[in-house]
């Protein structure tokens, strides 16, 4: 990715009875991929989850919380629920070549399940086409996706 705009994504699950989280899958996007993917949703589910993702960063600046700050806490950056009491998780950055283009972003469990009902049918539809086309997902993780216990957003 030298020198290209690109998005990582990780999930985490925190297992009962384990000190640290799990990585249970990540992958990286470039900006064109990104791009056509977020085209692929209709234009409702987009403007739901941008609105959903603005007020959220808006009551976060309100909050006077800083976002590297809730990051580095493992806090969602979001609602600032403790990443540790999330079944699951899911971290994003945006980065250019080696560099981070700004603070990661960390959704707790209840963030994604909120942004899943934002989507619209078709939209849940074209993620699921996306992501069976685009990784090779362990059946597990295909059925998650497919059922929207994981949400790749």
């Amino acid at each position: 990715m030298e020198g290209g705009m690109y998005a990582i994504q990780k999930v985490f699950k925190n297992y009962p009875g384990e000190e640290k989280p799990q990585a249970i899958f990540d992958f990286a996007m470039c900006e064109k991929c990104m791009t056509e993917a977020r085209a692929e949703l209709s234009l409702e589910s987009r403007m739901r989850i941008d609105r959903f993702m603005m007020e959220g960063f808006q009551k976060l600046e309100e909050s006077g919380d800083d976002p590297q700050v809730r990051f580095e806490g493992q806090r969602c950056t979001i609602s600032g629920q403790s990443l540790a009491e999330s079944r699951e998780y899911q971290v994003m950055a945006v980065c250019q070549g080696e560099s981070l283009l700004d603070s990661p972003v960390s959704l707790s469990e209840d963030m994604l399940h909120q942004i899943q009902e934002l989507l619209s049918e078709k939209s849940r539809d074209e993620l699921n086409r996306f992501s069976e086309n685009n990784f090779g997902w362990p059946p597990e993780l295909r059925k998650a996706i497919r059922d929207g216990d994981l949400v790749l957003v």
